[in-house]
């Protein structure tokens, strides 16, 4: 049997000292304990520290993948901007060619030199560069401007010129005779109808279908009562048998303005409105400036 291990137990004061005998397999145990304790806690701690780790590095990873979400949302509209800006590009170019003209920068090349990126297709090293792709735009963006204020000046002179065009009725009725060659009214024969004949009733107003001034204001004639308006840029408008004249000679009238009245006077069979546009002094179908419907 192994001998028991001996300690000496000491008062404070040093005035009694006691030995105690303690079994070998008791202290053995008892440090064994000590041991696995402090092993189970230095391995504890290893755990925290690398879950301390861990969750430093899931934290950053959770950052990565937001800002993942962030690129990709970037990118998408990005890609949904880039195609706004080609159907843009498209669009001005159909404007241009329907007013019979080129786009400014198209005008005004005279030469070219190295290829350069175009702006509103994809380019592969930019997309990976968020600043890149704003670059790209706003380049863009900046090539667009001019063209579309030139665009806008050109577009703001033809809707003058189209304000100016009789394109309205100047009443509302049954075309009771077209332009061009008809029956004589007055007899046997054909002949030429310089205007359209728009029926309505006596004493209905007629309104000026554009913006003009009164060059003429007559109650001779065969067109009775008539007053001729000039709409600017070599087109005039004429209305015929009028029952009254509401404008005076040199007068300038708005669009919608009364001008007069219905009438049948001059060499008419009845109360309706006689209707001419002249382009350069020349009479042409009054039908070719006026909407489809008589409205």
């Amino acid at each position: 049997m192994k001998r028991p291990v001996s300690f000496l137990v000491v008062h404070g004061d040093g005035s009694r000292v006691r030995r105690v005998y303690l079994p070998r397999w008791i202290v053995s145990g008892t440090l064994g304990l000590v041991a696995a304790v402090a092993a189970a806690t230095i391995g504890l701690a290893g755990r925290y520290a690398l879950l301390l780790r861990e969750s430093s590095r899931t934290a950053a990873l959770r950052q990565r993948a937001d800002d993942e979400r962030v690129l990709d949302s970037f990118q998408t509209r990005i890609a949904a901007v880039r195609t706004e800006l080609r159907t843009w590009k498209a669009l001005h170019t159909k404007m241009w060619k329907a007013f019979g003209l080129a786009a400014s920068s198209e005008r005004t090349r005279t030469g070219a030199g190295g290829g350069t990126l175009d702006a509103g297709a994809p380019n592969p090293e930019a997309e990976s560069r968020p600043s890149g792709e704003l670059d790209l735009l706003a380049t863009s963006v900046a090539d667009e401007g001019p063209r579309l204020r030139e665009l806008e000046r050109v577009i703001g002179r033809m809707g003058k010129v189209m304000n100016a065009l009789p394109l309205s009725w100047p009443v509302r009725g049954q075309i009771d005779s077209e332009y061009g060659l008809r029956r004589s009214p007055w007899g046997r024969g054909r002949e030429h109808h310089d205007g359209i004949d728009i029926g309505s009733l006596s004493g209905t107003p007629v309104r000026c279908p554009a913006a003009g001034t009164v060059v003429a204001a007559s109650s001779h004639g065969g067109y009775g009562r008539n007053v001729v308006l000039d709409h600017g840029n070599g087109v005039e408008s004429r209305y015929a048998h009028l029952k009254k004249i509401d404008v005076k000679l040199g007068q300038r009238v708005e669009r919608g303005q009364v001008i007069g009245l219905v009438g049948s006077t001059g060499r008419s069979t009845g109360p309706h409105l006689h209707y001419e546009v002249l382009v350069e002094g020349k009479p042409v179908d009054p039908r070719s400036f006026l909407a489809r419907a008589n409205d």
